[in-house]
């Protein structure tokens, strides 16, 4: 099986030649930033005050509903299950392809 969290984190340099737009290949070695973090828009931006103070709707979740149903929102993936996924991410991890390189059509995963 894949083992997991087996690399140290990556250090962000913290020179003033670091740039999220002109991202570092020691940090994205495929030169892509997957941050997502970008300049707020400011139409978009409204204050605390303005938004609601109950949530209701089909979306809200009810405490009732799941406390006493665990099958309602637990998945307990079977071997077949967990063998796939292990040999998906052995797969992934010998082709050496960058977690940023990860994209709907990428192989190894099926």
């Amino acid at each position: 099986m894949a083992p997991t969290a087996t690399q140290s984190p990556l250090e962000v340099p913290q020179s003033k030649t670091f740039s999220y737009d002109n991202p570092s290949k020691s940090v994205f070695p495929d030169g892509i930033k997957t941050s997502g973090q970008r300049a707020p828009e400011s139409e978009h931006v409204a204050p605390y005050s303005d938004y609601p103070k109950v949530i209701t709707g089909d979306t809200v979740w009810n405490r009732d509903d799941y406390q006493h149903n665990p099958e309602r929102w637990t998945h307990h993936f079977s071997e077949e299950e967990v063998s796939e996924l292990s040999k998906t991410a052995d797969a992934f991890m010998a082709s050496d392809t960058p977690l940023t390189g990860i994209t709907q059509v990428c192989h190894p995963f099926p």
